[in-house]
């Protein structure tokens, strides 16, 4: 065992963390939200190391010390909006325990895989600043983060991902669907409802692009596709959006 620092004393009512360590976390977030308001106030561009010091009024060298640098900045909040995410799909998944409807076993796996998606799709009017921060990566064309950091964020957005690819395969298990490969469908459903909803910056010149009933028709096809019962899978959808709009609506 190592030397505690001398001021490392263990609060034992937050599980062993040592008082530095709460301190050290407290600051890492605080410059996070600052962080984030600059750029939900005034877009990427204006996030700059030097501005956020000055946001704080923290010396520049204060910062380096607890981000390596934009990226780091950067990375660790899509991590926490990815972190949000799965937290809705924790809710999701108990909102569909306590009201199963009803369907079988394997239908209700279908509709677990519309509400996931449904948690992403929705971000765009529940949390639109989480939303804006994920498609800095996602919509830009340019590489806004190094490899490495870019690493840091996929890790928790993957394990997201797999917890709706579960419910694919159980389906498939199932006979809910035909069997396939739960990793690849799962990417091909996140990422053909990223392009619908990127089609919505151009509501304001087609107001149809902005419909969401567009998301609905390309999940519900696709499953469809997939070998999902088309008599039913309308049905499914109407639930999932049900399990979605109970979640917390609060803009972040």
């Amino acid at each position: 065992m190592g030397v505690r620092h001398p001021y490392e004393v263990v609060d034992t009512v937050n599980n062993g963390v040592t008082r530095r360590e709460k301190r050290r976390h407290q600051t890492s977030e605080r410059i996070l939200d600052a962080a984030m308001g600059l750029m939900t106030e005034q877009g990427y561009e204006a996030l700059t190391i030097a501005r956020l010091a000055k946001e704080l009024d923290y010396a520049v060298g204060a910062l380096y010390r607890y981000f390596k640098g934009k990226d780091a900045i950067l990375a660790a909040l899509q991590v926490r909006c990815v972190n949000r995410i799965s937290e809705d799909l924790l809710k999701v998944r108990e909102i569909l325990a306590e009201q199963p409807g009803e369907y079988s076993e394997g239908e209700r796996e279908l509709v677990h895989v519309l509400a996931g998606l449904g948690v992403y799709e929705s971000l765009t009017f529940r949390r639109p600043t989480d939303y804006r921060l994920l498609t800095l990566s996602l919509g830009d064309p340019r590489e806004l983060l190094a490899t490495d950091m870019a690493s840091v964020v996929y890790a928790p957005l993957n394990d997201v991902l797999g917890m709706v690819a579960e419910h694919l395969e159980k389906a498939a298990s199932l006979g809910a669907i035909h069997e396939g490969s739960a990793e690849t469908r799962i990417v091909v459903l996140w990422g053909a409802t990223q392009g619908v909803i990127q089609l919505r910056k151009m509501s304001r010149v087609d107001p149809k692009l902005g419909d969401r009933s567009l998301t609905d028709a390309l999940l519900c096809g696709q499953l469809i596709g997939w070998g999902a019962d088309p008599s039913k899978v309308e049905a499914f959808q109407v639930r999932a959006r049900e399990v979605v709009d109970a979640l917390d609506t609060s803009v972040v």
